[in-house]
């Protein structure tokens, strides 16, 4: 599991943004799953491999809800790429859970069994058989993929687009039992409005990923971007690649009364701004490589020095220090002095 996956199961193990994740895609921002209603739960599986030892699967982020009426188990697959087998993957994990819940239910009734008169227990010999009763239920299993990377998503949505029918000339693609798969791609919605978290932030941050300048205006212009918390501001600087805005994260902390809170929209400011210098200052340098290269190799030396007074004068209308100037052009104070005065 890549780093970019990882830090989105970790974010999604808050109930808050877990129940906020299924109201959103489910029920368009109704707040049908409550927090409240949600318990941790075990992630692991052993898939059962034919001719060889059982094979651990471990899912993203699962949990259980509890309504008190019924329980129900919700998954999240988290996918920064893009996986071709997914929907296999998705109903594998599921038929896993529906596994465990009734080899767990069929050692409930055998021990109910034997603590009672066997002939009360069961109704009949088929139940006794298989170890099920007829009225048992398993818990319903709710899986979304959640696909939160940058390429847009080419893959199968459901087990149907992973067959191979021929010219199905016998119609039997009909019959075949699809499994379909419940998936999210951050990348191709247009309104994140039914999100009430920061899930709302990150992933209109993720929308602007490839354009700095979106970015920027959605940092300035949101003003829920001034006060994240630190679980967004990591999850963001991970997923957008920005791992300096997380190492500068303590210049943007302010704190209320319980917690810390950061303001993006001034990390976004400084950031690209100490960007813009670093690459004007990158440009200077190779101007006056490329001078200084041109004006050897033809023995124009002349030129070269002509070039770095052109920088220095562009330095100086920028605002830049002597010192500053001194060390990005490689010159000495004499020649600033010189177009100081040659440009007064």
């Amino acid at each position: 599991m890549g780093e970019a996956d990882l830090i989105m199961r970790d974010y999604l193990t808050s109930k808050e943004r877990f129940a906020d994740l299924f109201n959103g895609v489910l029920f368009e921002g109704k707040q049908v799953i409550r927090p409240e209603q949600l318990q941790d739960a075990d992630t692991i599986y052993r898939i059962e491999n034919i001719g060889a030892k059982h094979t651990q699967r471990t899912r993203d982020v699962k949990m259980k809800m509890d309504t008190g009426v019924v329980l129900r188990m919700l998954a999240v697959e988290n996918q920064n790429h893009i996986d071709y087998a997914m929907p296999f993957r998705c109903m594998e994990y599921d038929v896993a859970e529906y596994r465990k819940q009734l080899q767990s239910l069929k050692r409930q009734n055998r021990l109910l069994a034997r603590q009672q008169k066997p002939l009360k227990f069961w109704n009949n010999a088929a139940e006794r058989l298989c170890g099920v009763r007829k009225e048992d239920r398993l818990s319903p299993v709710y899986t979304i993929c959640l696909y939160h990377g940058e390429r847009p998503w080419d893959g199968p949505v459901n087990l149907h687009d992973m067959m191979e029918f021929g010219k199905d000339t016998d119609d039997m693609r009909q019959f075949f039992a699809d499994y379909p798969m419940r998936l999210y791609c951050v990348n191709e919605q247009k309104d994140f409005a039914y999100f009430h978290t920061e899930l709302r932030e990150l992933f209109l941050a993720l929308q602007c990923r490839n354009n700095k300048e979106n970015l920027k205006c959605l940092m300035y212009q949101n003003e829920a971007c001034r006060s994240l918390s630190s679980e967004t501001v990591e999850a963001m600087c991970v997923l957008l690649k920005m791992p300096k805005l997380w190492e500068n994260r303590m210049n943007y902390v302010h704190k209320t009364e319980d917690k810390e809170e950061f303001d993006m929209c001034k990390a976004m400011r400084e950031l690209l701004e100490e960007e813009r210098k670093n690459g004007l200052s990158q440009g200077i340098v190779q101007g006056i490589a490329q001078g200084v290269t041109q004006g050897r190799s033809s023995g124009k030396v002349e030129g070269a020095k002509n070039k770095t007074r052109t920088v220095i004068q562009n330095m100086l209308e920028r605002g830049f220090s002597d010192e500053d100037i001194c060390a990005i052009a490689e010159c000495d104070l004499n020649m600033i002095e010189e177009v100081r005065g040659r440009f007064k």
